[in-house]
């Protein structure tokens, strides 16, 4: 059985970000977006304290995935699993805007650019492996 909720997390240098979207609907049922000022594992609890009440999420019915420069080591403590941030953005563009043709990304430490290209298999623009 899949999960009721997905959780991204975004956990950067300088905030952190937060959705929870309702799988089957594809809607987003919270969100939130705080500077840490190096308080990171604390805004996270923060977070997954509220989305638990505000939101009823759980262990049972959700699953969380992570990005950022902070995420990979709090990913591991939580049991949610580390997606790197470049794959998430690439991944979330394929998806939702197969129309684009490249991303810039900026953070807080450094920026991103992101080229897709056609594929001729499935005649839709991907993002090179």
């Amino acid at each position: 059985m899949s999960a009721r909720f997905v959780i991204g997390v975004d956990i950067g240098s300088t905030t952190v970000k937060a959705v929870v979207v309702e799988s089957r609907k594809d809607h987003i049922v919270w969100r939130d977006y705080k500077r840490h000022d190096t308080r990171q594992p604390e805004v996270l609890l923060d977070f997954l304290c509220r989305m638990e009440k505000e939101a009823h999420v759980s262990p049972k019915n959700a699953r969380i995935l992570i990005t950022g420069s902070g995420g990979n080591v709090l990913a591991s403590l939580i049991g949610a699993k580390f997606v790197q941030e470049v794959n998430a953005v690439a991944v979330a563009v394929e998806r939702l805007h197969p129309e684009i043709n490249s991303v810039i990304e900026l953070g807080g430490q450094d920026a991103k650019i992101i080229i897709f290209r056609d594929d001729t298999n499935s005649g839709r623009k991907r993002f090179p492996p």
